[in-house]
């Protein structure tokens, strides 16, 4: 992607609700939430295909990685492209693993080795806990269109639930009284960080979509 003082600013940008926005990932569960987290809004979204390559993750921030993943994938299907970096930060981690949580312990470890990995690491130690969602959209010649959602919980002293995927089942969100493993998809949609970064990005861009 072009620096930035070569891009046009993105709210000069207009998306034709026609054309579909690409989602840069591979990962098919992160992908069905956020198609069920879009609904009905127009642009809809898609999941890249094999086209898409793999991209390292570098950025010291998920800012950065979001931007990274996106305009991989927006320069080579010269077309929207919608990227989301996310991560759990635990406190007495110093908010590790963070923006390197898909790659903890090791890249490809498989998620109850990473919620393992997360629960030996803290001990007995304070539990307290956010998710990061940092949603990035990239039209080639434009500067990115960047939304961020958060939410607090604390780590669960064990996985309990089998919904959601990832670090979802030590995930405890006191309000519910039930780690995000143990919720149903419309109630953790409701409070979650993926969540609160999505529905800002549709409401930043909703002005720039053309009917």
């Amino acid at each position: 992607m072009s620096t930035t003082e070569k891009l046009r600013d993105w709210h000069e940008l207009r998306l034709d609700s026609h054309v579909p926005i690409t989602v840069a990932t591979k990962n098919v569960d992160k992908f069905r939430e956020i198609m069920e987290l879009w609904g009905s809004f127009l642009p809809a979204v898609k999941i890249a295909g094999p086209e898409y390559p793999d991209v390292e993750e570098h950025g010291a921030t998920y800012e950065e990685n979001a931007v990274l993943k996106a305009s991989a994938l927006a320069d080579l299907l010269r077309g929207p492209a919608l990227a989301d970096d996310s991560g759990i930060e635990v406190d007495a981690l110093g908010g590790q693993p963070g923006v390197v949580s898909a790659r903890t312990p090791y890249a490809g470890a498989p998620s109850a080795v990473r919620n393992e990995h997360i629960l030996r690491a803290i001990g007995t130690r304070d539990r307290g806990a956010r998710f990061v969602s940092v949603c990035a959209l990239v039209v080639p010649g434009y500067q990115p269109v960047i939304a961020r959602g958060e939410v607090r919980g604390f780590v669960a002293d064990a996985p309990r639930g089998g919904r959601g995927f990832g670090y979802d089942p030590i995930f405890y969100y006191t309000p519910y009284d039930a780690t995000f493993g143990e919720v149903d998809s419309s109630r953790k949609h409701a409070v979650s960080h993926r969540g609160r970064a999505i529905r800002e990005l549709q409401a930043i861009i909703a002005s720039l979509v053309t009917r």
